[in-house]
């Protein structure tokens, strides 16, 4: 009896460390905090932001021009904005872009991304050199009319904020291709499924990815908000103003 109740003791004991494990692990990841293992929550080194490359976004910190070569960058597309204006890889030539992807019908994590960028809309509104980019991941639904209705309902100003829709292929390319935003891993049809992620992504005005975010947690976009500072100083520098 005696051995049957310690058993049951060690028992009970490693099932409690189980359950305090998987608790604080689940903690740990949805209040935001940074996990060591995803690469885009580098830190600043030397109040410099880094780049990144690789298919899994690896920061990077460049010492030469070769590096630079390495660094993943905003891939070439034209889509159009909710003013049905034409708006391509250009657009984001020295600029501080922000960019997501959303839709409008979306009730799930879209309504919370899109209230923390409209923060960051009205704490850059008079900057000019600051703007924010979302492309539509179901642009079938979401002509530019119907974007330009969603903007409206939402308080978007289509001078500092572009809502971009275009062919549906294109935008799964760019999408998966370019930001990896996605989390489908398995079906990669795009006739048949669509990117969803709560990922935004701060680009430099050389087209550089500079930071990778968690645009659902206003913390995050905090950090975000500091490093545009960190981005603004360093291409002010480069301009001499």
């Amino acid at each position: 009896m005696k051995m049957r109740f310690v058993i049951s003791i060690a028992i009970a004991l490693c099932i409690a460390s189980v359950l305090v494990f998987f608790i604080f692990n689940r903690h740990f990841k949805e209040d935001g905090f940074r996990d060591t293992s995803l690469t885009f929550f580098a830190k600043p080194k030397n109040d410099k932001l880094p780049h990144f490359r690789g298919k899994d976004l690896e920061a990077f910190w460049p010492n030469d021009s070769r590096d630079q070569q390495d660094a993943r960058k905003v891939n070439k597309f034209e889509f159009k904005n909710q003013m049905g204006k034409q708006v391509d890889q250009n657009h984001f030539q020295n600029k501080i872009t922000v960019v997501s992807f959303f839709f409008a019908k979306c009730h799930g994590i879209c309504p919370n991304i899109v209230r923390n960028l409209k923060f960051v809309q009205s704490r850059y509104l008079k900057d000019d050199q600051v703007q924010i980019v979302s492309y539509s991941v179901t642009p079938d639904l979401d002509t530019p009319e119907e974007l330009n209705k969603f903007a409206e309902q939402k308080g978007i100003y289509h001078t500092k904020w572009n809502l971009l829709t275009g062919d549906r292929v294109r935008v799964f390319e760019l999408a998966r291709n370019t930001f990896q935003a996605d989390t489908n891993t398995t079906n990669k049809d795009p006739n048949r499924d669509f990117v969803h992620s709560e990922q935004i992504f701060l680009i430099g005005p050389d087209l550089n990815f500079r930071g990778v975010y968690n645009g659902n947690k206003s913390d995050s976009v905090k950090t975000m908000i500091e490093d545009i500072l960190i981005l603004e100083k360093e291409s002010n520098a480069r301009s001499g103003t």
